[in-house]
């Protein structure tokens, strides 16, 4: 079990490195690791050598290196959300027999992507999207599930921002907007009507990284003729269940969930 240890102090050391604390000196790693000196000398020095870190040397603190920059681009590049969450979407399909949606989150935060659809089975008036079409945060049912659990700065960034219509019913009122996010947030799943599409309801949730940030989201769409209250909150409760196992998958590739693997 040494290695696996070692492996142990080493995620420890580059599970620092966050957004908001990008560079650590020595003594701070030791301080809030508990990782005796001596080691984090040594798995620091491994690190720099292979450039997962960055000496900066006017301030005798590391960075994130060049290294560690590669390998979260490919882990990036080869994650397939409609794969990974394929199984998940069926199931609501099957369950709901209406349009389920998959979006996941643009890069720059500000928006979200369908990424993938099951269209509805059912007779008569169904609803679906376009696969790559990309939503503003404060538009629609699987938007606002991303935009009602960013974190207070970045969410409340957005409401300041400019809030464009895209139906006469679309929240851009930023007052009317945080109340309605904060019901979000209380209940677990957002509502929509007509926000993106006239004659069009939605209901959403979002689902996270293991470090708590919104990922993407999933969301059901519905005929409004069929968008009962009852209806409405069945599909958030078998929503945030499904969002839920998302979780609960998500955060298996986490560093710490996976030496808790190799560990048992």
């Amino acid at each position: 079990m040494v290695g696996v240890g070692l492996v142990h102090k080493t995620l420890q050391i580059l599970d620092l490195f966050q957004p908001d604390h990008s560079s650590w000196s020595l003594n701070e790693m030791v301080k809030v690791t508990g990782i005796p000196k001596s080691t984090i000398h040594r798995l620091v020095r491994f690190l720099t050598d292979r450039g997962y870190l960055a000496l900066l040397e006017e301030r005798h603190r590391y960075t994130l290196g060049p290294a560690s920059i590669d390998l979260g681009w490919r882990a990036w590049s080869s994650f397939d959300f409609r794969e990974f969450c394929r199984p998940s979407l069926q199931r609501l399909a099957f369950q709901t027999q209406e349009t389920v949606l998959l979006t996941s989150v643009v890069g720059s935060g500000n928006a979200v992507r369908c990424v993938d659809q099951i269209e509805s089975t059912r007779e008569g008036l169904r609803v679906f999207e376009k696969i790559g079409a990309i939503f503003p945060l404060h538009a629609g049912a699987a938007p606002k599930a991303v935009l009602a659990f960013l974190s207070d700065e970045d969410r409340h960034q957005y409401i300041a921002g400019s809030l464009e219509a895209i139906t006469d019913t679309t929240i851009v009122d930023p007052k009317e907007l945080s109340r309605d996010l904060q019901n979000i947030r209380s209940r677990g799943y957002s509502i929509s009507w007509e926000e993106t599409y006239e004659g069009v309801a939605g209901v959403g949730t979002p689902f996270f990284w293991s470090d708590g940030r919104p990922a993407g989201s999933m969301a059901i769409a519905v005929p409004i003729q069929r968008a009962t209250s009852e209806t409405i909150k069945t599909f958030g409760y078998l929503l945030r269940d499904a969002c839920a196992r998302i979780d609960e998958r998500l955060s298996q590739y986490s560093p710490q969930s996976a030496l808790e693997k190799l560990s048992a």
